[in-house]
């Protein structure tokens, strides 16, 4: 199992409800509509690719850019540094981690599942 496949908890729910609200007002439409459709994804997995065309995005290169900028904000707000790919930081695993079973190549297709944590807390707040 590789760092991105690792469910185990990097942050509690309230956390995560502190991490959101910190970064609401640095959050584009596109990156909440973004975490919405994540959240809401048959058992919280999707890819970029799935994200881009479920909320218009022109392709899933733009995808990854937006929610990797604010898997960045979440990151720094809990103050955790993810796991390193190509020497760079994999700001998404601040917010979801890979399929157990994946191949372990981090293309478009790669699904991810939201932290359960950040599950919890979106739904607390009625963001989802």
């Amino acid at each position: 199992m590789s760092d991105f496949n690792d469910p185990a908890p990097i942050a509690t729910p309230e956390q995560y409800r502190s991490a959101l609200l910190a970064a609401r007002q640095r959050m584009t439409d596109v990156q909440l509509k973004m975490l919405q459709t994540h959240c809401k994804s048959t058992e919280h997995t999707t890819s970029l690719d799935q994200l881009a065309e479920k909320t218009g995005l022109p392709n899933p290169s733009a995808a990854r850019t937006a929610y990797r900028n604010y898997a960045h904000l979440i990151a720094d707000h809990l103050k955790y540094m993810p796991g390193l790919v190509s020497n760079k930081p994999m700001w998404l695993y601040a917010i979801a981690y890979g399929l157990p079973d994946s191949n372990g190549k981090l293309d478009g297709n790669y699904e991810w599942i939201m932290r359960p944590e950040l599950v919890q807390a979106l739904e607390a707040m009625r963001w989802a």
